[in-house]
């Protein structure tokens, strides 16, 4: 059977069982009636960029990401050892997270550059579609850095469900605990830190729906 001649809503519904990248990859300007497709009617872009190549990731993001901004649910960067600076380029393709207005699941991991985390977290407040985090800092240095604003502004996330926060973290091993209530999210874990076991109850009051919870604890 020619692909080409299958209706439009059965190649939409098809293209759901590619990987974004792939799909790409695949029937990007092939024809007009493609381009149309991916760019303007299909509407769920899932971009794992975690084991991408930097050749492939440039291409991905100036070709294809002006068009994707308001379709993409899911998105995976990392700046580890083999995607160094994949994040701040991911940044420098798109003037504000806030473009990202269907992003459901948003994972960063291997976060470095103080910079660079301070200024995802301040952006944190236009992703009202948000449900699923996960970030991941190390950092030898924490003078500069505010960390409860970092936790409070991770909180404010309007509709956050299920958080797997990863810092580490020199001289700061206890977990700061939130100062905002988020009463959405139903799952957190925490790595790299402790919390105070006579601050559990607290952490609940911040979180009121909180079902799951992973960390370790400091009883002294």
């Amino acid at each position: 059977m020619n692909f080409e001649l299958l209706p439009n809503e059965i190649i939409l519904t098809l293209f759901d069982y590619f990987r974004s990248i792939d799909l790409l990859k695949i029937f990007s300007d092939l024809n007009t009636r493609f381009n149309l497709l991916l760019y303007k009617q299909f509407r769920r872009y899932r971009l794992n960029c975690l084991s991408l190549s930097k050749r492939i990731f440039d291409d991905v993001c100036q070709q294809h990401l002006p068009f994707l901004t308001d379709r993409i649910i899911t998105l995976k960067l990392s700046d580890d050892s083999s995607t160094t600076g994949q994040i701040d380029h991911f940044l420098s393709y798109i003037s504000s997270l806030s473009l990202l207005t269907n992003l459901r699941y948003l994972t960063l991991l291997n976060i470095h550059s103080r910079e660079t985390l301070i200024k995802l977290v301040n952006e944190f407040s236009s992703l009202s579609n948000v449900t699923y985090l996960n970030i991941s800092f190390r950092c030898y240095e924490n003078d500069e850095i505010d960390f409860q604003m970092i936790i409070d502004n991770i909180w404010s996330l309007p509709k956050l469900i299920h958080c797997r926060y990863t810092i580490y973290i020199r001289n700061l091993s206890s977990f700061l605990l939130p100062t905002k209530v988020c009463s959405t999210l139903k799952n957190f874990y925490l790595f790299g830190q402790q919390i105070q076991y006579n601050k559990i109850f607290q952490l609940y009051e911040c979180a009121p729906s909180l079902k799951h919870l992973r960390a370790s604890f400091n009883i002294n």
